[in-house]
């Protein structure tokens, strides 16, 4: 992994994103020992991890790209089957966020049905505990896998749920709007 993430540098490219890297952090922090070349490091997770996780990638990351998908712990559960969901990602965001030793970018998809529950308690959240950040908000979710068994989710957020979405993030002062 370090050899790739040399070479990457050696041909100027700007960054090393770890994709879903959960499952694969010790070995990515393993390999920061023999890269040579100077490279921004990205992770770009769900960052519903432990907060031991956390402390060690705070050491060596520059640049974050978390998810804050659902804003509820019942949302979570029932279409993730993930337990402890909100307080394990915002505790993560927060430490990622006033760490400030790198950029951060919170990326929301916007899911239908759930601007109430979900959209408007993260936004309230960012714009209180990471001010700073920017937020990406998505429109992208497309219902697949096991959606039909949650006719709630069964189709794609409306104009008017993304409107809502991008309205309520403004009224709350959070940047998110595109700059190019």
């Amino acid at each position: 992994m370090a050899a790739i993430a040399n070479e990457l540098a050696r041909e100027n490219v700007k960054n090393i994103n770890y994709v879903t890297p959960l499952p694969n952090t010790y070995v990515i922090i393993e390999s920061f020992r023999f890269q040579t070349e100077n490279i921004t490091q990205l992770w770009n997770s769900n960052m519903y991890c432990s907060q031991d996780t956390m402390k060690l990638l705070l050491e060596v990351m520059d640049f974050w790209l978390p998810d804050f998908k659902y804003g509820n712990d019942e949302c979570a559960k029932k279409y993730s089957k993930v337990p402890h969901f909100f307080d394990a990602v915002a505790r993560n965001h927060k430490m990622a966020h006033d760490d400030g030793s790198g950029e951060i970018i919170i990326r929301h998809l916007v899911m239908p049905n759930h601007v109430e529950c979900c959209t408007k308690p993260i936004l309230e959240w960012i714009a209180k505990n990471c001010p700073k950040a920017v937020v990406n908000i998505m429109g992208q979710y497309r219902p697949c896998y096991k959606a039909h068994k949650y006719p709630e989710i069964n189709r794609r957020p409306t104009s008017k749920e993304l409107n809502e979405a991008r309205k309520y993030a403004t009224k709350l002062g959070i940047l998110w709007e595109p700059v190019s």
